[in-house]
């Protein structure tokens, strides 16, 4: 008994770099993911915890491949390319607000892009936990909208609302495909709704469901979220690999490619070595990194051919460095955003003007 939970204990507190969860929502998951393997498949993992990985940066894996079942059981990926598609272009939306939030002063804190990402204990669908700060430009960017003749933010983008959070989804898949907004109260909701309404000039009803417009099914069609989906959706589920950062990029780099800039947090190194691991690792088996330069490494993952099937360029910008961005002025926003967070019953940013 007591080394299966010693067992629960390093795995969980390895899962927890990844996702950064509490242990309310940590021990719980992990304690039934190991409950529910075999007796060999705890042993597998055992013996990965006990044997050093790092020779996988350079290709060269020092045991067999890990099976699906036990790497899901501890972290999970999304396979449905719908699935991939929202939460790739909820992690690029992410990697834009950094402009929304810089500060005028000199003085920089800390401002990590999320608190918390957890997969659902019941469907291992993704609960994201973000701060107002973060959350609400990153709705800015993300909500859909059509000006000058074209779709802003995500196509098809869908919005239910539940007592305790917001549901993220697709208009054509419904929440069988989506991500949870934890710890989100109406009144929140809808202040975060009037803050994007005054950067974008456009206001949403609070519970977003509508038929797909006509522009919408055009820019569907085209796919406009870039670079490989599945690559997206994995880091986006890793996303407190990182650490604490400042600030944070996260754009397409080609058509196979991701590039990820911050400031703070972890190492690009360290990073990149997590993100190789074995159990908790993006999906895939052989790897090499080729270091660039200064806190920059390019993680390559293979595939069954010769040739590369995504590129991962992870990039810490030095703190006294400039920014790769400039600000974008949110004091009326924020102003919007507290007008409704008073309000005594707020009904939606359009009753609340």
């Amino acid at each position: 008994m007591a080394h299966r939970l010693s067992l629960v204990r390093r795995l969980g507190e390895l899962r927890r770099l990844y996702t950064g969860e509490t242990d309310s929502s940590l021990w719980p998951a992990v304690t039934a993911g190991i409950a529910s393997l075999p007796d060999q498949s705890r042993k597998t993992i055992r013996d990965v915890l006990d044997t050093g990985f790092e020779t996988r940066l350079l290709g060269e894996n020092s045991f067999p491949p890990v099976d699906d079942q036990i790497r899901c059981t501890v972290l999970p990926d999304a396979t449905d390319p719908v699935q991939q598609q929202l939460e790739a272009a909820i992690l690029f939306a992410l990697g834009r607000i950094a402009p929304y939030r810089w500060p005028e002063t000199s003085v920089v804190a800390p401002m990590p892009v999320c608190t918390m990402i957890r997969p659902d204990i019941k469907d291992m669908r993704p609960v994201l936990h973000l701060r107002p700060a973060a959350a609400a430009p990153m709705l800015a960017t993300l909500l859909p909208y059509v000006a000058d003749g074209r779709v802003h933010g995500m196509p098809g983008l869908r919005v239910s609302l539940h007592r305790r959070h917001v549901r993220l989804c697709l208009a054509d898949s419904g929440e069988s495909v989506s991500v949870a907004l934890a710890g989100t109260s109406f009144r929140q909701w809808s202040a975060m709704l009037a803050f994007a309404g005054v950067l974008t000039g456009h206001e949403w009803p609070p519970a977003l469901a509508d038929p797909l417009s006509a522009p919408e099914l055009a820019a569907i069609a085209e796919s406009l979220i870039p670079g490989p989906l599945w690559l997206a959706s994995a880091l986006f589920r890793r996303l407190r690999v990182l650490g604490t950062t400042v600030w944070l990029s996260v754009r397409e780099d080609g058509p196979t490619g991701i590039r990820v800039e911050w400031a703070g947090g972890r190492t690009a190194a360290q990073v990149a070595t997590a993100l190789i691991h074995p159990l908790v690792g993006l999906p895939g088996e052989l790897f090499t990194a080729t270091r660039d330069a200064a806190d920059s490494v390019t993680a390559t993952i293979w595939g069954t051919s010769d040739e590369p099937a995504a590129t991962v360029v992870l990039r810490r910008s030095p703190l006294s460095a400039p920014v790769p961005f400039e600000r974008i002025e949110t004091a009326d926003a924020w102003t919007a955003f507290n007008r409704v967070m008073a309000l005594r019953n707020p009904v939606s940013p359009r009753t609340a003007a």
